[in-house]
């Protein structure tokens, strides 16, 4: 009898919550089984998924900014999900060849416009960051609907691995970053020469100068891409409030 209630009421719940079309009822009865209410947001989230591809710093791992970005967007963009890769463990020069986890080689501390650019590793990442756009593309998410993003060194990866992506994506987010390679990159002719960048800086950064975003931002709207800068007064090599309302603002529009 309490299976027989509980049954008859989740098919009651179904039938009042959900529209008729056999699609969407299919989706809205996932939902009830997963333990989620059927509601608007959750039908996105169901129907419309999106992921958001994000690479951490230098000597940093995935968890240094897993719970961040997840709880401070899962109300904001609920259809996303959130892959963020790890960078290898290598030897950095300006760390005077300690091993860490990185991305590339870096040769100087703050990175500046002109900076050395590790190609061959840097080629190496992309492949990394590549495989997993292909992941997601492969699970159902249209590549359309992928951003890549990181921080600094992070932030370096997204930006030459967007660029150098064979299918359009949805966006890039280059945080505290640099445009490695842009002045061998053919990025008028990339497949993502129309996509969106959005590129975020604290002027009071002395790892990752400022003067890089100018860079990336003059780089990307000289070949004609779509590139959105903010600058933040006071901000160290970090993040703010403000960055993360604004990077919320730019997801919810580039994924909606």
């Amino acid at each position: 009898d309490t299976l027989r209630s509980t049954f008859s009421k989740a098919t009651a719940d179904l039938i009042g919550a959900c529209p008729t079309d056999a699609a969407t009822a299919a989706l809205c009865l996932l939902a009830l089984l997963l333990g989620s209410p059927c509601t608007a947001a959750t039908m996105s989230t169901v129907a419309h998924p999106a992921r958001v591809i994000f690479m951490h710093g230098l000597g940093d791992t995935p968890s240094g900014w897993a719970d961040t970005l997840r709880s401070t967007f899962s109300a904001r963009v609920p259809h996303v999900s959130w892959a963020l890769p790890a960078a290898p463990k290598a030897p950095v020069t300006c760390n005077g060849g300690m091993v860490m986890n990185s991305w590339m080689d870096l040769h100087e501390i703050p990175v500046e416009p002109g900076a050395h650019d590790d190609e061959a590793g840097i080629g190496r990442s992309v492949s990394t960051v590549h495989r997993a756009i292909d992941e997601a593309v492969a699970s159902g998410i249209p590549a359309e609907r992928i951003v890549v993003a990181g921080f600094s060194q992070g932030a370096a990866m997204a930006f030459i691995s967007t660029l150098r992506y064979p299918k359009k994506l949805g966006g890039c987010v280059i945080l505290s970053g640099w445009p490695p390679l842009i002045n061998k990159e053919p990025i008028a002719l990339s497949a993502n020469a129309k996509t969106e960048f959005f590129i975020a800086h604290g002027l009071s950064d002395n790892v990752v100068t400022a003067e890089c975003a100018q860079l990336t931002g003059e780089g990307l709207s000289a070949a004609g891409v779509p590139a959105r800068m903010r600058l933040y007064p006071g901000m160290a090599h970090s993040s703010c409030d403000k960055e993360m309302q604004d990077l919320g603002e730019f997801l919810a529009e580039v994924l909606a």
